[in-house]
């Protein structure tokens, strides 16, 4: 427990400080090439692999599910000792029980030194104790369990990657063209495994999404937090959305999205070409923190009405010993025009 916290507050402290000259920057000029900048790149740093997906049993119980993993660079000095601590790595683990209307969440964090996590530089494989992501591409393997909670799974891309903003750099902020990331997206993933809960076990199919995001920058100043909607739809497309909130109750002019067609094409969007209201709010028990829980979104330019309603009130992740925050993300309900699923993620509320 004590190595956790420590651990945390290492994660706040790395994030709340701009290490200039240490790590290195985010640029628009970067060529992302595949499979390479699937990997761990050394010298930035914030990195993660995050994936997100909704999965059925054959008598169609539903689950939604969130597996993680973050490597924070706390510094980039060369050490002789395997102590000496460059980076740490966090994994969260999430189970959404739809029908048992039970959310499970789970954290992992270790430095890395006995070989408990790591990255690896030149093939994908990434794990923090027994939370693994491993594969290709084209095919992956994701691993993790909690207390009474287990999740193995492979999943295979149905559509090329997305490359988002102006391939694959994305501004978040207003105040610098260093508050960015490299990101691109593999937005509709078959696929199939099994997840355990309690004394049962379920075979189960679906679909994923998988983002990966490389930065050396942090938030604006003004800004406290985003809103990010990964949605799925059951005609074959695919939105990313995401809006970067400001102090005063506004919206970053660099909150964007991207659409990706059925044939696997897709187009950037601005933040006027979209929008997206909330509907009502709830109050967690856990924490007090009220979040939004309905969306309307709307595209006018694609002729795209939707409303999205979680599937189950209380999906709030608290990691009070990795990250040391609090923040939504759950499973959701896509309704309107075209219907389909979304995971949500609510940070800074």
């Amino acid at each position: 427990m004590k190595r956790s916290l420590f651990t945390g507050l290492i994660f706040i402290f790395s994030l709340g400080i701009a290490c200039a000259g240490e790590f290195l920057e985010i640029s628009p000029d970067y060529m992302l090439r595949f499979p390479r900048d699937l990997y761990y790149k050394d010298g930035y740093r914030l990195q993660w692999w995050y994936f997100t997906g909704h999965l059925f049993d054959p008598e169609g119980r539903e689950f939604g599910y969130e597996l993680t993993f973050f490597v924070v660079g706390v510094q980039t000095r060369a050490y002789k000792s395997k102590f000496g601590v460059n980076n740490i790595y966090i994994s969260h683990f999430a189970l959404t029980d739809v029908s048992g209307k039970k959310f499970y969440n789970f954290e992992k964090s270790d430095p890395g030194a006995y070989g408990f996590a790591g990255a690896e530089k030149k093939e994908l494989k990434v794990w923090v104790d027994v939370n693994e992501l491993s594969g290709t591409a084209d095919k992956m393997h994701l691993r993790a369990n909690g207390a009474e909670t287990e999740l193995d799974l492979t999943i295979v891309a149905g559509k090329p990657v997305v490359l988002h903003g102006d391939n694959g750099y994305s501004r978040k902020s207003e105040e610098s063209s260093e508050f960015a990331s490299w990101y691109f997206s593999y937005t509709d993933m078959q696929t199939s495994g099994s997840l355990k809960i309690g004394n049962q076990t379920f075979s189960v199919n679906g679909r994923s999404w998988f983002d990966r995001e490389i930065s050396s920058g942090r938030m604006g100043s003004s800004e406290k937090g985003w809103d990010w909607f990964a949605i799925q739809l059951n005609d074959g497309r695919q939105i990313m959305l995401y809006l970067m909130r400001k102090s005063d109750g506004t919206v970053d002019r660099y909150s964007s999205g991207t659409l990706v067609y059925k044939d696997g094409r897709y187009r950037h969007l601005s933040v006027d070409d979209f929008r997206i209201t909330a509907l009502r709010h709830y109050k967690s028990a856990k924490t007090g923190i009220i979040y939004p829980a309905e969306w309307k979104i709307s595209l006018p330019g694609e002729g795209l009405d939707l409303k999205v309603t979680p599937l189950l009130e209380d999906q709030e992740f608290v990691a009070s010993y990795s990250t040391g925050n609090n923040y939504w993300e759950g499973t959701c309900r896509v309704e309107g025009r075209a219907t389909g699923r979304a995971y949500v993620e609510l940070t800074g509320y």
